[in-house]
């Protein structure tokens, strides 16, 4: 039987959330997943509830996302790798599977550069390390507009920068996805607000000489075929430079994959997790 707990943990004076469904007969490694903007640990119940039979999954509210403490830019992509360090620590973990989501990535993957041996497979869904300028340019916008109260011109940059506008583009759930983030950049709290800024400074920050050695651990990289924010061929360049990289591309979706093609991630998950091949999907796009 699945047994769900929450707990409350605490990382250089932040205080911060994560969630462990602790699967009793596992048939894989634990899987802990890192979300990106404007997803906490509740936003995976679908697809731990296709991991869940298979592994114990832990998901997590970082310092800086969902519940947790606040946590101001000059804390870096380092910082909060090292505090999922500390919770596999504290929990005594094994070596985990580990998927991070486009801003989680990033998290992730410095995980598995500065503390690799707590890294078993890792998946990078719409991750990329470096932030072309265009991108700095538009994601700068959204921060400034939240900022100055805009709130209908940040729903509208915002979502335009998140998700796909090209009608020619084939997008699984697009209106249904669309008006969902609309909503949720609609009704962002203070907290979450100044969350996402602080968020998006902390990633714009980063810059090409962070980046480093990368991790030698299996790596898949993936996104939608039609993310216009961190593209196909920003990913590919990713999974290339890993010395066990792969990448794939989900088909009718784009940076918001996880959503639009819910199902199909988890079994890819499943699959690159469990050690399948992912070369041959029926889903995938290469």
């Amino acid at each position: 039987m699945l047994v769900e707990r929450d707990l409350t943990l605490s990382f250089g004076g932040f205080k911060y959330q994560c969630r462990v469904a602790e699967q009793p007969e596992p048939v894989m490694a634990p899987v802990l997943l890192i979300g990106g903007a404007f997803q906490d640990r509740h936003s995976w119940a679908r697809h731990q509830a296709r991991l869940a039979p298979h592994a114990t999954v832990v998901t997590v509210d970082l310092p800086g996302t969902g519940c947790a403490d606040p946590l101001p830019a000059r804390y870096g992509i380092e910082f909060l790798a090292d505090a999922v360090h500390d919770m596999i620590t504290e929990l005594g973990l094994p070596a985990l599977n580990i998927m991070g989501g486009s801003y989680g990535g990033t998290v992730a993957y410095r995980l598995a550069q500065r503390h690799p041996a707590a890294v078993r497979r890792l998946l990078l869904c719409g991750t990329a390390l470096r932030v072309p300028e265009p991108t700095r340019t538009r994601a700068q916008a959204t921060i400034d507009l939240l900022r100055a109260g805009d709130r209908e011109a940040f729903v509208r940059e915002t979502v335009a920068l998140f998700l796909n506008g090209d009608p020619a583009a084939t997008v699984h759930r697009r209106l249904a996805v669309t008006r969902l983030l609309e909503h949720q950049l609609r009704t962002l709290t203070p907290d979450e607000a100044d969350k996402y800024a602080t968020n998006t400074e902390r990633v714009l920050a980063c810059t090409t000489a962070d980046v480093g050695p990368p991790p030698s651990c299996p790596l898949l990289v993936v996104t939608g075929e039609h993310d216009s924010l961190t593209t196909p061929a920003m990913c590919r360049a990713l999974a290339d430079a890993c010395p066990d990289g792969r990448f794939v591309a989900l088909g009718h979706a784009d940076h918001l994959m996880p959503v639009q093609r819910a199902g199909e991630f988890a079994d890819l998950m499943l699959r690159h997790f469990g050690g399948l091949p992912t070369d041959d999907l029926p889903y995938g796009v290469y």
